[in-house]
């Protein structure tokens, strides 16, 4: 046993002094990778953003009914940082009034032509996403994700107006369509119907 005490002594000493450099090491790679996302630090967090106005809108079709004016928005992602929105209205049973637009990084923001006005997002979370006129930060529009079908927005002027989560857009416009033809109301039944096995 006192021949092996030397030997053991001799192994902790060893183990420990490479725990340092190995301790030493990884500094050096906390060091290393936190000027790299420093450096792509921008970046980054337009995605998060994005992904966040996603969590909100998802990719999905809404309908906005504003006393007697109704009208939809349907969201689209494309890629990590274009959302494509489409503002329409149903007239005769099909789409027409078609805005097309964007949600996108120009420079450092997120900009979406929404209202007639340039927005851009001041802050975006999983479940609300706040944006304001551009140049003038006290023209905020709030859209806060209430449930999985509804999502409230408020406007500058503090009204408020709910939005409804409808059917997969294609699905919508055929059955709305089908109901401008046949006079039943088969567009607004949000049912999802799975295939018999």
């Amino acid at each position: 046993m006192k021949k092996l005490l030397p030997l053991i002594l001799v192994i902790l000493i060893a183990a420990c002094g490479n725990g340092e450099q190995g301790n030493m090491a990884t500094e050096d790679n906390k060091a290393d990778t936190t000027k790299t996302s420093a450096s792509i630090r921008s970046n980054m967090s337009l995605k998060n953003d994005m992904d966040a106005l996603e969590a909100v809108f998802s990719n999905d079709n809404w309908q906005i009914i504003d006393k007697k004016d109704t009208s939809y928005f349907y969201f689209s992602r494309l890629g990590d940082l274009t959302v494509n929105t489409y503002e329409y209205k149903i007239i005769k049973g099909d789409s027409a009034q078609v805005i097309h637009s964007s949600i996108s990084p120009e420079k450092n923001d997120i900009t979406w032509n929404f209202d007639g006005k340039k927005l851009q997002v001041r802050s975006a979370t999983k479940g609300r996403a706040v944006l304001s006129e551009r140049g003038n930060d006290s023209v905020q529009y709030e859209f806060i994700r209430t449930d999985n079908e509804h999502l409230s927005l408020t406007y500058p002027n503090k009204k408020n107006v709910v939005m409804k989560k409808m059917l997969a857009l294609s699905l919508f416009l055929v059955r709305s369509n089908y109901d401008y033809s046949h006079g039943t109301k088969m567009a607004f039944d949000t049912t999802i119907y799975t295939r018999r096995k």
